[in-house]
């Protein structure tokens, strides 16, 4: 038992980086309903229990704990909707079970609430990101022009000073600080003749370790960042008027159309570079410039990153043919001699994480049958899977 409290732990740890969880966890009311179909979670890191009580640590790892047998989800981020990782675990599914079996391994069942945790887990790895260069950050510091309102270590009498920033363990303070004063500083930046600084890729992390590594020196104590609850994080969009800009008025861009699966610190330096722009259009229509606090920026850059995750298209009726297709009816026709239910008797699911459930927990049985008359599983497109869970939401009723 100490052992699993102890993986657990660690996991956290890595995969939280600059973030503290411990004190935000809710195991017992861990998902929100968005949307008849699209849900959000309020811990997404829920989903590491689910890794370590089905066993699937075992043969895979996180950052380097864990199993050598499978991808490491931390170095490998998934990257797609739930139907891209239900096609991933379906096409795996031989070669799991394979594995399973040579360790004697006992396949484990999950249910519709497990496969959701485990979903959002496996895609808020990518969002959690990767530690900054510190280096990379030190020459950021100079190049963007900081150090000519900034004093950094060294405290300058006309320099306002970014010692206090070490004991902020989260880039997104930083980020949280910087937004909240971002008229004040552009205003400034412009008056001292420097271009106001854009960031790409990484930069923003690279910036916020190197300030942290300066400021960390003899601070042990520091106080850390929830690393986001986007159903807080929804409230928070319409509540600081982004929703009105952005979907209801349509004075900025529709963010729908921008690509925010990306990690907290690449989306927090998306925001500042837009900053400008965006007073501009609220001091233009006299909308109160949006201050936040607390936890307030990860919660809103946590819903961010998941309410625009990938589209996937399907139908009910591409879903019928692919049932003919790939040969399910061979085996779920009405009175088959397989006592297998019938495509009619099947569900009804209610989303697709229910559906999945009940597929991936008899895939077992399924090959079994499949290799019993010499034939393999067939492959399934993302677009397929979703295609067949809405046929199978008809129960069958669009006929054969």
């Amino acid at each position: 038992m100490k052992a699993k409290i102890l993986f657990i732990s660690t996991l956290v740890v890595l995969t939280t980086i600059y973030f503290l969880n411990g004190k935000t966890l809710d195991i017992k009311n861990s998902q929100g309903v968005q949307s008849k179909e699209q849900t959000l979670p309020q811990n997404p890191l829920n989903g590491r229990l689910v890794l370590e009580n089905k066993g699937c640590i075992n043969c895979h790892s996180v950052n380097g704990y864990g199993g050598k047998t499978a991808p490491d989800f931390g170095r490998h981020n998934f990257i797609g909707s739930e139907y891209d990782l239900i096609s991933n675990m379906w096409d795996h599914s031989p070669e799991m079970f394979k594995q399973m079996d040579a360790k004697n391994t006992a396949k484990q069942e999950l249910s519709s609430e497990d496969f959701r945790s485990l979903r959002y887990f496996l895609n808020y790895l990518r969002y959690l990101g990767n530690s900054g260069n510190v280096t990379k950050g030190k020459e950021l510091f100079a190049k963007m022009k900081c150090n000519e309102c900034h004093s950094i270590d060294q405290v300058s009498p006309h320099m306002i000073s970014l010692n206090k920033m070490g004991i902020y363990a989260s880039p997104v303070y930083l980020a949280q600080v910087m937004w909240n004063h971002a008229a004040k500083m552009q205003k400034m930046q412009k008056q001292s003749g420097i271009k106001v600084p854009l960031f790409k890729g990484d930069e923003f992390s690279d910036l916020s370790s190197y300030i942290q590594s300066v400021n960390s020196n003899g601070k042990k104590e520091k106080i850390y960042m929830s690393p986001g609850n986007p159903l807080k994080g929804e409230k928070l969009f319409k509540s600081k008027k982004c929703f009105y800009c952005h979907e209801q008025s349509h004075i900025g861009p529709d963010l729908t159309k921008y690509n925010f699966n990306k990690s907290v610190t690449e989306i927090a330096g998306m925001m500042w570079n837009h900053s400008s722009s965006m007073q501009s259009e609220m001091t233009k229509n006299k909308i109160v410039y949006p201050v936040f606090k607390n936890d307030e920026m990860a919660n809103l850059i946590s819903y961010l990153y998941f309410r625009n995750q990938a589209q996937v298209k399907g139908s009910a009726e591409e879903g019928k043919k692919l049932f003919l297709q790939k040969g399910c009816i061979s085996c779920h026709s009405k009175g088959n001699s397989y006592n297998a239910p019938a495509v009619s008797s099947i569900g009804p699911f209610h989303n697709s994480d229910s559906f999945f459930s009940d597929l991936w927990n008899h895939l077992p049985l399924m090959e079994k049958g499949l290799y019993a008359k010499g034939q393999s599983l067939p492959k399934l497109l993302p677009s397929e899977i979703k295609s067949l869970y809405l046929y199978f939401r008809t129960n069958g009723k669009t006929g054969i």
